[in-house]
């Protein structure tokens, strides 16, 4: 079960930092915030089963919301934003 859930926030890590990386989150706000909240919420639940350290811990949380402000930010200009005319 640790190891499921180790490879588990490793893999939602590793897209965030993909996508924030390459694609400069330019697409999939929604998805990056849900996938920032999943991160959270999985990370917090299992901190005390999976004994992590707590600077980790802190990292983790720290990078799923900043991915999660930073995605809603560029989602609600996106939403707002007229349609230029081309």
């Amino acid at each position: 079960m640790e190891t499921f859930t180790i490879i588990w926030i490793v893999f939602i890590i590793a897209i965030l930092l993909y996508r924030m990386i390459f694609q400069k989150f330019k697409e999939h706000n929604r998805e990056n915030i849900g996938l920032s909240g999943i991160l959270i919420v999985f990370t917090w639940s299992n901190y005390t089963i999976l004994q992590m350290n707590e600077i980790l811990f802190f990292a983790i949380i720290a990078v799923a919301v900043y991915c999660a402000v930073w995605n809603s930010i560029l989602l609600v200009r996106k939403i707002n934003e007229p349609e230029r005319l081309s």
